[in-house]
């Protein structure tokens, strides 16, 4: 995990979104505004369909989502916040 992607998890704990990122930076998107990018056909419909579910689908306040690009491939992660 890179640092810029721990600082903007860090950063956006308890927002619904996605942090849109790769080995050079971090950009965060409120949920409404992914909506929008899938809404505009930014991505393919099978990529925007698995995005809108995991977005609706998971704890803000203890996990992360996260989409990544490189090597001609685009992923969606989804991260944990560890527990004390």
């Amino acid at each position: 995990m890179t640092p810029h992607l721990t600082h903007s998890f860090a950063k956006h704990r308890g927002v619904r979104g996605v942090h849109f990122y790769d080995s050079s930076g971090c950009e965060f998107f409120q949920w409404d505004r992914v909506f929008g990018l899938i809404d505009k056909s930014r991505f393919p419909a099978q990529f925007g369909d698995k995005l809108v579910d995991t977005i609706a689908n998971y704890d803000p306040d203890r996990e992360f989502v996260a989409v990544s690009a490189g090597s001609g491939q685009v992923t969606i992660e989804i991260f944990r916040a560890e527990t004390l």
